[in-house]
């Protein structure tokens, strides 16, 4: 095929082509991307306005492709964190400044006496989301067609797979099942995919299939 380099060593589209080893050390380019980008900030000349402004339309921008594609550990969330923590609080751009508030308090809603700031993890976890309902709801194109031949040939992709030596791309979005779960809701339709007994139908503290009693087997069958 006339390929004389061989690929993995470098990155795609900024993100590295291997991902072997450790996660932390693979992941921390964002961090220093970040760290470079708001080092370079005037933080002495911003208002309190104009870095709310500069964190939710650039800081927390600067990772989100990564972040749609894989699960960021929690050690590199947690530095990123700290770098936009340190850049809000600080008054002259070279110290840390004096954190008055938990980081989690100014992720809160501003109804609900925040500002509005991104938690990381939970942005990771919803992107990660949006790529498993992909899946879901454009089964045709390329993307959803690898991963069906791969991981879930006679399956859905929210049923629980067990997969042999699975990429770190799947095992994330296999992550964010649980978020997509949560707000999932099945139309009936033709009913042709519907388990009437033993699909989980019936509202209760957790939902139940209709279990079939005595009575009603022999009066089915009469």
């Amino acid at each position: 095929m006339g390929i004389t380099t061989l690929g993995g060593m470098s990155s795609y589209l900024g993100i590295p082509e291997s991902l072997g080893g450790s996660k932390t050390k693979i992941f921390s380019f964002v961090q220093d991307r970040l760290q470079s980008r708001a080092g370079g900030w005037p933080a002495r000349l911003l208002s309190r306005g104009g870095k709310e402004v500069m964190i939710k339309s650039v800081a927390t921008a600067v990772p989100t492709f990564v972040m749609s594609c894989f699960r960021l550990p929690k050690t590199v969330t947690r530095k990123l964190t700290s770098a936009i923590s340190n850049f809000w609080w600080s008054s002259s751009g070279d110290s840390r400044g004096l954190h008055w508030i938990a980081w989690d308090k100014l992720c809160d809603d501003k109804l609900e006496g925040g500002l509005g700031f991104r938690c990381l993890d939970d942005f990771n976890t919803a992107l990660l989301a949006k790529q498993l309902w992909r899946l879901i709801t454009v089964p045709n194109s390329l993307f959803a067609k690898v991963l069906k031949g791969r991981y879930y040939m006679h399956s859905d992709p929210l049923d629980p797979i067990k997969s042999y030596s699975p990429s770190y791309g799947w095992r994330s979005m296999v992550f964010a099942h649980s978020l997509v779960h949560k707000g999932l809701i099945k139309r009936v339709g033709s009913g042709n995919s519907i388990l009437v007994w033993s699909d989980p139908w019936i509202p209760a503290q957790s939902p139940r299939p209709a279990l079939r009693s005595i009575a009603h087997r022999s009066y089915a069958q009469s």
